[in-house]
């Protein structure tokens, strides 16, 4: 599909149009800036951008919303932070429950406002694009020039969220290259994409966040389910040949420190399997698992708590069952284990269905429809897949800005998909 006016800078197309699709513009165009070059909190103005331009829009116009997939997702974000405040109410912490789940409120706005407003799926890509663009520089600074040992972002974020939302940010990049191929100017814009998703592996290897690059694998498949078929055998050799080549020089070489943080982690678990008593970030992680999967087995069903989960932790420290040190952490480092284990059952199937009903929904639109169809599928599945990863070595919805760039991308995607359909 080729588009038409699609020749125009996008400067020059905002200027020309009228102001609903301006507000809906800079809606797509934050998310990709603000997950880690500006402040996080910057986010909070895309849904509420969007409601303005939907209240502007014609009400005739508007898309027939909810359908069913709509109320399947709408469903899952409600779910989510409706056991994250009822659980926490439960336990006496009511106000943390309601600081947790507000992003879910805003995307239900997201979904509700993209039902009105028509926008092309452009101003997202450039978003992204130029986001991860600005992220791989940043972090290319940081280490370079202010010799910092790992990349980071602003607070609240830090090393691991900022190289796990850098790597996502450039798998998103490649998601839209079936989108960038359809169009009449499809160099530019596929150059832009590909410098973008290798912005975004730079800034992941700089920040030496390894538990994004366990899932590497899974979504390479994903995106060669979206894409690599559709290229002769000699492009997916090439290119299979060149993401080989930049990953082991990401490896090689010592100005990354990928090599040393893959050679600790592989030396930290030697140690711990053989029963080392020395505490490092992997035997840290395994015993806050068992620690917090013995917890869950006395508190099954109903939970323990935010606070009643660290002051449980520390219990255990205090009476020799664990390292005392672990006590000073407020998550598990997976938001499976965290899930449970402060929210209990009814928090674990909640976070299973925000995972899962968006994995479905997109899922099935990988293999077809146009270019910009599988293009926003492919990413749409990405998202759930990456957090999926992240979560298995970090609580990434614990941080409210975790769960605001989870609940935007996918309420995003989700909307321009269905208006692509």
């Amino acid at each position: 599909m080729i588009e038409d006016n699609s020749c125009r800078g996008i400067p020059a197309a905002l200027d020309r149009q009228p102001l609903q699709v301006r507000l809906a513009a800079m809606a797509l165009l934050l998310p990709g800036a603000a997950m880690l070059v500006l402040p996080w909190a910057t986010l909070t103005v895309v849904p509420l951008l969007l409601l303005l331009a939907a209240l502007l829009g014609n009400e005739a116009e508007s898309a027939a919303f909810p359908r069913r997939d709509d109320l399947l997702l709408g469903t899952a974000l409600v779910l989510q932070g409706s056991v994250w405040v009822g659980m926490l109410v439960i336990k006496g912490e009511g106000r943390a429950g309601l600081a947790d789940a507000w992003p879910f409120a805003l995307g239900l706005i997201t979904l509700f406002a993209l039902s009105r407003v028509r926008i092309s799926a452009t101003w997202l890509w450039a978003g992204l694009a130029l986001g991860s663009l600005s992220a791989g520089g940043w972090a290319l600074w940081q280490r370079a020039i202010e010799r910092a040992s790992r990349a980071s972002g602003h607070e609240p974020m830090h090393a691991i969220l900022y190289g796990n939302l850098g790597l996502m940010s450039g798998l998103l990049c490649l998601a839209a290259l079936s989108w960038s191929c359809a169009r009449r100017e499809r160099w530019p814009w596929t150059l832009l994409l590909i410098a973008g998703g290798l912005s975004g592996l730079v800034a992941s290897a700089f920040s030496g966040s390894r538990g994004g690059w366990i899932g590497l694998p899974l979504a390479i498949w994903v995106l060669y389910r979206g894409h690599g078929r559709l290229l002769p055998w000699r492009w997916r050799i090439s290119l299979l040949a060149a993401l080989v080549a930049l990953l082991g020089s990401l490896y090689v070489l010592p100005q990354t420190g990928v090599a040393s943080r893959v050679d600790n982690a592989l030396s930290s678990l030697q140690q711990y399997a053989a029963g080392s008593d020395e505490m490092t970030s992997v035997s840290a992680r395994f015993e806050m698992w068992r620690g917090a999967s013995q917890l869950i087995l006395e508190r099954p069903l109903s939970g323990w708590g935010s606070s009643g989960y660290q002051a449980a932790m520390q219990e255990r420290g205090a009476a020799g069952v664990q390292h005392p040190d672990l006590g000073r952490f407020w998550h598990a480092h997976n938001d499976f284990l965290d899930a449970w284990v402060k929210r209990g059952l009814p928090g674990l199937l909640a976070l299973l269905a925000l995972y899962l009903v968006p994995l479905w929904l997109f899922a099935r639109g990988v293999n077809s429809g146009s270019g910009e169809q599988r293009a926003l599928a492919v990413a749409g599945t990405l998202v759930p897949v990456a957090f999926i990863d992240f979560g298995l070595t970090y609580s990434f919805l614990a941080y409210p800005a975790g769960s605001l760039i989870y609940v935007l991308l996918i309420t995003l995607l989700w909307g321009l998909y269905r208006q692509a359909r």
